[in-house]
Order: structure tokens, then C-alpha cells, then sequence
């Protein structure tokens, strides 16, 4: 991968940090994956959030609405530095 897409793609992604730790995503080691195509404009994110174990209806749904945000502040972001691509965060 060329370097300076490699620093913009690091760049966005110390940026999306964990709300409660303020810590970027990164660090936490919650990105699983990452697949940027020049070729079909798009970069692909998957994220390593686990879910609640147990039957705990509020931990589910709270771990839900922290990694819908996480999700959606990282689209933000990477749309910020990759603006004509289209950002898929799983």
C-alpha cells in the first residue's frame, strides 16, 4: 500500500476513539480489519466489538448503541480524509 494513504488511514483511525476511555479504537485493539480498494473507491472497516455475555437486556442494548457510535464516528472520519470513497464499517 502506498505510504501516504497508509498515514491517512492511521491518521483516521487514531481520531476514532472509545467513548468511556477516551483511547483510540485502534489501541483497544477493536480493529479487526481493514480493506481499502482504489480501484472500487472504497474502504472496508471491521470492527472487533464483542457482545455481552450472558442475558443482560441493558448490557446488550448498551453495548449496541456504544459500537453503533463507534461505528458511525469512524465513517465520519474516514470520510473526512477519503471524501470520493465509500466507507463500509462492519
Amino acid at each position: 500500500m502506498d505510504p501516504e494513504i497508509q498515514k491517512k488511514i492511521d491518521a483516521a483511525l487514531a481520531r476514532v476513539k472509545e467513548p468511556q476511555s477516551n483511547v483510540p479504537i485502534v489501541d483497544l485493539g477493536l480493529v479487526s480489519n481493514i480493506r481499502y480498494s482504489e480501484k472500487e473507491k472504497s474502504i472496508e472497516i471491521s470492527l472487533a466489538i464483542g457482545y455481552a455475555a450472558g442475558n443482560c437486556p441493558a448490557c446488550v442494548a448498551i453495548n449496541g448503541v456504544v459500537g453503533a457510535g463507534i461505528a458511525r464516528r469512524a465513517a465520519e472520519e474516514f470520510q473526512k480524509d477519503f471524501p470520493d470513497f465509500r466507507i463500509i464499517v462492519e
